[in-house]
């Protein structure tokens, strides 16, 4: 117990079991650590992984917990003299760890050992005076194979991490890549992938002494994609964050592109319109930097999978409408809600459809107004006045009619770039943005209303049926809301590509 309040955590190894071969003979494998050459000896394949991570566990001061092997019916049934393939693994290492465990199997004492002047590499036995490792056997042909797999990697009490090593040698092609699946889908909970190992060997055709290797990066490619995937569903760049990371990759152009897209989900998660728009520009901007031939690694086709991701919004027309659809296209709708509220006036202004200021103008006119505007004792919303554009066209151009918002320019500020029906629509199209806007608050508080049925909501509910503010109106679902919102960005698109970009090039936007 001590000891695992030391650690911190647990060493578990994992590994599919091959079947016993034909004939036994003792193998001899090796690994160069430090300068130094190990040597492992083995029945078969199973044994130099994990006698290598028991040596390397011990040279820290920790052991090994346990020991997961995951079995075929071929490996589980067939015997050599009463012995399987995981009772002879499960003596050999308890030999192995200073037992003294008979192997029964007719004639071992005569199979030779070609390399025996390479003696075995000890480990520090000490470690496991107070028992072994515990061995978890799992029956792959088991419904819930995959439950109990990920059971007993994780343990008992499930509640400690793990380390975990992994033989990717042993079993058949299936096993290893149902294996390596299980794994991954741990790292989630607490589970880290501390190493996976594998050997040259080839009957008949390697000479000893067979070499092990670190395979970690043939897996590499698997954890790519994961996070690649995680990125292109949800737009959560952690797990390429940690992917880079854990691969020491320093100041390259991974670590540029990964903070900026980890900055942009980040914005997407806190609802930070302004920061979204910062990363995405970043972005952009690193695409262009990245060009460079003389910058083109191998990793490049990963780089061209989150630039396509971000496609859309770089050199959009409408930027910020193309950064609400981005959001819907991966069901963000509060992301979506959020960036429309705070970002359509500026979309408004800038397309032409409705503006304040034009370049040939001075803008101490438009200035003189707005200061009267804040000094106005009777405004009490100027402290939105630190975007004004947001400000004059979802709070100064509007007034109150027979309980609905209309629309109102008192100061003569604004001008059209659309005469007609063309203004008529745009106004329309003003008035059901502010309707709109309201959405993101109610989205704030979705959970369905439940209210003490002896409490006050529910006592004037009762006495007062027919006023507003106690009933409870039917909730819109997430994908009505999408709905609305690309119904209100189709028709608006529409109506900004009428107006001249002759007028476009002209609007100053003051916010």
């Amino acid at each position: 117990m001590d000891r695992k309040q030391k650690t911190g955590h647990d060493n578990v190894m994992l590994l599919a079991m091959s079947t016993l071969p034909l004939n036994l003979k003792i193998n001899t494998y090796q690994k160069e650590e430090d300068g130094r050459t190990l040597y492992f000896k083995s029945l078969a394949q199973m044994e130099p992984h994990t006698k290598y991570v028991l040596y390397m566990l011990a040279q820290k001061g920790e052991r090994l917990e346990r020991i997961v092997i995951l079995e075929s019916t071929k490996a589980r049934t067939e015997k050599k003299d009463g012995e399987t393939a995981t009772t002879l693994f499960e003596k050999r290492i308890r030999n192995y760890l200073g037992a003294s465990e008979k192997v029964e199997i007719h004639g071992l004492d005569d199979v030779s050992d070609e390399q025996k002047e390479r003696e075995e590499t000890p480990c520090d036995t000490q470690l496991y005076k107070e028992g072994f490792p515990e061995i978890i056997t799992i029956d792959l042909d088991e419904p819930i194979y995959f439950w109990r797999a990920a059971k007993a990697i994780r343990g008992a009490e499930g509640d400690r991490p793990v380390h975990l090593y992994m033989d990717m040698q042993g079993g058949d092609r299936n096993a290893v890549a149902q294996m390596n699946a299980i794994a991954e889908l741990l790292e989630r909970q607490k589970v880290k992938i501390c190493g996976r190992f594998a050997n040259d060997f080839e009957p008949k055709r390697r000479e000893e002494p067979h070499k092990i290797r670190d395979a970690s990066r043939e897996y590499q490619t698997y954890e790519l994609i994961s996070a690649m995937d995680i990125f292109a569903r949800y737009g959560w760049g952690d797990k390429l964050e940690e992917y880079f990371r854990e691969r020491g990759r320093g100041d390259t152009k991974e670590k540029k592109l990964v903070r900026a897209i980890k900055e942009a989900s980040l914005a997407i998660s806190m609802c930070s319109s302004d920061r979204f728009d910062s990363a995405v520009r970043r972005i952009e901007a690193l695409k262009k930097e990245f060009e460079n031939p003389k910058t083109i690694t191998e990793m490049d086709v990963v780089y061209q999978d989150i630039y396509e991701n971000y496609e859309m919004l770089f050199k959009a027309k409408y930027r910020y409408v193309a950064q609400i659809r981005w959001c819907l296209d991966r069901n963000f709708l509060q992301q979506a809600l959020t960036i429309f509220e705070a970002k359509m006036p500026c979309e408004f202004v800038r397309s032409g459809l409705i503006y304040y200021m034009t370049k040939e103008k001075s803008g101490k006119e438009i200035f003189r107004i707005c200061e009267g505007i804040y000094k106005n004792p009777e405004n009490r919303e100027r402290y939105k006045m630190k975007d004004l554009t947001h400000y004059l066209i979802k709070d100064y151009c509007w007034k109150k009619k027979d309980k609905k918002d209309n629309f109102s320019d008192p100061k003569k500020i604004f001008s059209f770039g659309l005469a007609g029906k063309g203004k008529d629509d745009t106004i329309s199209l003003l008035e059901e943005y502010k309707g709109l806007s309201k959405m993101r608050n109610k989205i704030n508080h979705a959970a369905e209303e439940k209210h003490n049925p002896n409490g006050f909501f529910c006592y004037m509910k009762k006495k007062y049926p027919n006023h507003s503010n106690w009933k409870i109106d039917k909730k819109k679902s997430s994908d009505e809301i999408g709905k609305q919102l690309r119904d209100f960005l189709d028709e608006w698109e529409k109506l900004a590509d009428q107006v001249p970009e002759s007028l476009r090039d002209r609007v100053v936007d003051l916010s």
